[in-house]
């Protein structure tokens, strides 16, 4: 009786959102009452691949599923290393993708190290051989607004324009340095341009304006996935939504932080328009110094933050080792912190 109940409980699991351990990138799988599955990007590391999304899709094959969806949100390496890896790979069946987002770049003839054109071809050219219905177009002029499987998909980046002046060069959007040594008391006290004079050092880079990002709304739940998004193009997205829907924010349930974590891709203004006390982060934290410290000091000091508790999520225990948040510091400001409760990384049910 027990083990049918258990069996029950299961089957009321709207959304499971799996946070794969990933390298420096993202890879995130989403399993929809048990019956659909959506993948958002690949990683990049090859025993990441190996020991966690692989073996993710293998128990999918195993359950006779399908990916049914496929996003992958940009060209970045970290992103997309881990598709070509799956694709490529024997063991995974050639029909398991029924469903991929990927704007095609195959108009850019500029490349350096970090931004992975010559990938981005090659796995281009292994889903043109595959059955795969494609969507090449996701743009905010183009597709604002998607419908699968009862989910409903708000597109926030790109435009159709940046997509189109990808110029790839070397950028670094992080900080020269780690600031994990600093309390957060030290990080607000250095850096009083920010946080007293409200002024911003934000990414404006095409390479991450070209980034898919959205909210995905599905029953009563709100996730919002910001890929490497630049964030005045999410926000000008998020008004016009708050606009349509004659609201003054939005009540996210899920919020996956732009970039790893880098605070030049999180401005303060984005509280203006949403509500959230749940904060997502992908990354081991061994590129780049992601992620910031001082991102979390943005969010921890918003101006709606009232008098909740937040709560950041981690798929790499390692990372929040390193940040070396102080107990004082939690009960300060109000926020506590969970990595690795499974094999594979980090998963949360709704």
């Amino acid at each position: 009786m027990f083990y049918f109940f258990k069996l029950y409980l299961k089957k009321l699991i709207a959304m499971l959102i799996k946070i794969l351990k990933a390298g420096n990138g993202d890879s995130i799988l989403l399993q929809l009452d048990n019956t659909f599955n959506i993948l958002i990007d690949g990683g990049n590391n090859i025993n990441d691949y190996k020991h966690n999304l692989k073996q993710e899709i293998l128990e999918i094959q195993k359950r006779k599923e399908f990916i049914d969806l496929l996003i992958i949100t940009h060209i970045d390496q970290d992103h997309i290393k881990g598709i070509e890896y799956l694709l490529k790979d024997e063991e995974i069946s050639r029909d398991i993708i029924k469903n991929l987002w990927f704007n095609s770049f195959s108009s850019t003839t500029a490349i350096n190290n970090d931004i992975s054109f010559d990938e981005a071809l090659r796995v281009e050219s292994i889903i043109n051989s595959l059955n795969i219905s494609i969507n090449r177009q996701i743009t905010l002029e183009q597709t604002p607004k998607i419908s699968l499987f009862g989910i409903n998909f708000s597109i926030l980046s790109p435009y159709r324009e940046d997509l189109e002046k990808l110029i790839v060069k070397n950028i670094d959007i992080s900080s020269s340095s780690s600031d994990y040594k600093l309390s957060l008391k030290e990080i607000l006290d250095k850096n009083p341009r920010i946080f007293a004079d409200k002024i911003e050092d934000l990414d404006t880079s095409v390479e991450n304006k070209s980034s898919i990002a959205f909210l995905l709304e599905y029953k009563s739940k709100k996730i919002l996935f910001l890929g490497d998004a630049e964030s005045t193009v999410t926000h000008k997205s998020l008004e016009k939504i708050l606009n349509e829907r004659g609201l003054d924010e939005l009540n996210i349930d899920y919020l996956k932080l732009s970039h790893h974590g880098s605070h030049k891709s999180l401005s303060m203004n984005l509280f203006n328009y949403i509500k959230c006390n749940n904060f997502i982060i992908s990354t081991n934290g061994k590129k780049e110094n992601l992620p910031n410290k001082l991102t979390f000091a943005k969010i921890l000091t918003r101006i709606n933050k009232e008098d909740t508790k937040d709560n950041f999520y981690f798929n790499y225990s390692s990372v929040l080792k390193d940040l070396n948040f102080l107990k004082d510091e939690k009960e300060k400001f109000k926020f506590e912190c969970y990595s690795e409760n499974f094999e594979h990384g980090y998963k949360i049910e709704l």
